[in-house]
């Protein structure tokens, strides 16, 4: 399976869901992605996981550079719905004291609603 990116808008969030694996070959796309919209001006920005089969440390540092890039512009970036497999990644590598992560999107939603 390849992997999806797609970007939408809800209560003037944007949101990015990836599908698919999450792995070196992927993670040149996904970064170029997100910093794309990060540059565009976009200041509160969620990732749905909920589509991710698997993350690896390639993946892990796609993401993070967004949010790093997300951050310094004053921004906040949340992830959301990983499955247990990359919720134990994201845990086990230390990205959930970098990034916030929900377990489901309606939540990542508000808290950046109240930024």
């Amino acid at each position: 399976m390849g992997l999806t990116i797609t970007r939408r808008e809800a209560d003037g969030i944007t949101l990015v869901d990836i599908a698919g694996r999450l792995d070196s070959s992927a993670s040149g796309q996904v970064m170029d992605q997100l910093n794309d919209i990060v540059t565009t001006g976009v200041s509160r920005l969620v990732v749905n996981l909920a589509q991710v089969s698997y993350i690896s440390s390639a993946g892990l540092r796609s993401i993070l550079v967004a949010a790093k890039l997300l951050k310094s512009a004053n921004g906040e970036m949340r992830l959301c719905q990983p499955n247990d497999f990359v919720k134990k990644t994201l845990e086990d590598s230390g990205f959930a004291n970098l990034i916030r992560i929900d377990d489901h999107e309606g939540q990542s939603i508000a808290a950046l609603k109240r930024l």
